[in-house]
């Protein structure tokens, strides 16, 4: 699994639904979109991603999860996307 930390986009996304918290998937109205250069691909749905033991706390490295709320589900993109505006 890719994951990139984008400091331009708009959306936080994830390319497989069990990437996501088991049972917070919400499945996408199926008019919702996400453009990516020339393409409009398909939101399958969205809810919360947990990255276990990626960040640092004081009792040591990689000791702590980063807790993804919001992110949009579009199957078979090539990476993941994390937005570092929604890491605030």
């Amino acid at each position: 699994m890719s994951t990139l930390l984008d400091n331009y986009g708009a959306t936080n996304l994830v390319n497989n639904y069990l990437l996501l918290k088991l049972g917070s998937f919400v499945k996408a109205k199926p008019d919702k979109y996400i453009e990516a250069e020339m393409s409009s691909l398909l939101i399958i749905g969205h809810r919360k991603q947990v990255l276990k033991n990626v960040l640092d706390r004081a009792r040591g490295l990689n000791t702590k999860d980063l807790v993804l709320s919001n992110m949009v589900v579009v199957e078979g993109f090539y990476v993941n996307i994390v937005l570092e505006a929604c890491l605030y």
